[in-house]
């Protein structure tokens, strides 16, 4: 190969590389967004949890002082 040929390569490589660094760099976006949807609604989650739970330790302390009165 002449020397513009390997220069020609050269350039081609660059190209490619450059692709598939800004390829990466998106990818590497998209999973930050999704890791941030995710902790949104492990969040919720962890809300609603919370809020079940104290309904529930109502109820059971509601249902111990009627059954308890028998």
């Amino acid at each position: 190969m002449s020397f513009e040929q390997e220069i020609v390569r050269l350039q081609d490589t660059l190209v490619v590389m450059a692709e598939i660094q800004r390829r990466q760099a998106e990818v590497q976006k998209m999973q930050a967004e999704g890791w941030t949807l995710h902790e949104q609604r492990m969040a919720h989650v962890d809300l609603r949890l919370a809020e079940i739970t104290d309904k529930l330790d109502g109820l059971i302390g509601f249902t111990n002082g009627q059954f308890g009165k028998q």
